[in-house]
């Protein structure tokens, strides 16, 4: 009885066996194009693998070959597409570069990063109309948020990738307002679309670029209060960026508040002093020197109380990858930074703000 039971099993074994064989072999046949789109998507993650591994080592040309061989196999990975497009921008083939792009877009058309990256570029070919309309349609798409915890936090970023969105619309306002020419009307209404696009930049991201050109478009559009509030502010997330304190010295230099334009005209020349730009720096000292004839003429004793005590302040500064540092070990480093920070006749544009 037990041997024919064992029969039986072995029996029912190859016949189920031979019933999955055939099974398969039948999904195959009627299946064949999903079984051979599975197979290329698997060679295709295997190549995007390999273009990651060379754009990792700055091998671009590897890359380009690998993600393009990837594409072939798998024509919906988006980002190997977007790298792809990313790498074209550095050899400044926009071309390529935009139509991978709108490749990636077209099977990701919420791939925020791409988008905003596509309208940059469209800007950068002179298309700003096109471009505004991209960054649109980063600002007006809600997506479904998530969070996995210490790794990804989808609403942050979208509130992010929106802060970026707005600032660059604002550049290509702001390229609008340049292109406009001698058409003085259609120039200012540009600028305004441009300061409403940095004012909802600044809100999102807060940080120097946004807040700098926020004042800078103020400044053209002699909004001076607000233009001295953002370079107020800009100086704050940025104290060591040389473009802020001379533009403000200027709006104060107009303002004849002539004391505290010496202040940030000094700062500005220091720094450049700092990157090594001569160059400016003298041209900067040069304007500092007609301030401070104007200081003389009025006797502001006040003033060179300060500056003399701004003197005891000064540190050796160097220039470092882009950056101004210090010696860590300086005790006078807080002190100096928070002047930086803080500029001259701040109270006067307390109300800025819009």
């Amino acid at each position: 009885m037990s041997r024919l039971k064992r029969i039986f099993e072995s029996t029912l074994a190859r016949a189920i066996s031979a019933t999955l064989i055939v099974s398969f072999a039948l999904s195959i046949f009627l299946f064949f194009d999903f079984y051979e789109r599975k197979v290329n998507e698997v060679i295709g993650y295997y190549l995007v693998y390999k273009g990651d591994k060379a754009f990792k080592k700055h091998d671009l040309q590897e890359a380009i070959y690998y993600y393009e061989k990837g594409i072939v196999y798998h024509p919906r990975h988006y980002r190997a597409m977007y790298n792809l497009a990313n790498i074209y921008v550095v050899y400044e083939d926009y071309y390529s570069a935009l139509k991978n792009y709108e490749k990636a877009l077209k099977v990701k058309p919420d791939y925020e990063i791409a988008r905003i990256d596509y309208a940059i570029i469209l800007s950068e070919t002179y298309k700003t109309d096109e471009a505004i309309e991209e960054y649109k349609k980063v600002i007006e798409n809600i997506p479904k948020f998530y969070k996995i915890p210490f790794i990804v936090d989808k609403e942050k970023s979208y509130y992010h990738n929106k802060g970026v969105a707005y600032y660059n619309m604002g550049v290509a306002y702001r390229t609008k307002s340049l292109l406009a020419g001698l058409d003085d009307t259609i120039s200012r209404n540009y600028m305004k679309e441009a300061s409403s696009s940095y004012e909802k930049a600044v809100d999102i991201l807060n940080n120097y670029n946004a807040n700098y050109n926020m004042a800078l478009i103020n400044q053209l559009l002699k909004n001076k209060n607000q233009a001295g509030y953002y370079y107020c502010k800009a100086m704050e997330v940025g104290p060591l960026e040389y473009e802020a304190h001379f533009n403000y010295a200027i709006l104060l230099n107009d303002l004849k508040q002539y004391d505290g334009a010496a202040e940030e005209f000094k700062k500005a020349g220091m720094l450049l002093d700092t990157a090594g730009d001569s160059n400016k720096s003298r041209y900067i000292y040069g304007i500092l020197s007609e301030v401070n004839e104007r200081i003389a003429i009025n006797s502001d004793k006040e003033y060179y109380k300060k500056l003399a005590a701004q003197e005891e302040k000064n540190l050796n500064l160097r220039y470092k990858a882009g950056k101004v540092v210090f010696d860590a070990e300086d005790k006078k480093t807080d002190s100096f930074l928070e002047d930086f920070k803080t500029c001259a006749k701040k109270e006067l544009f307390a109300g800025g703000k819009k």
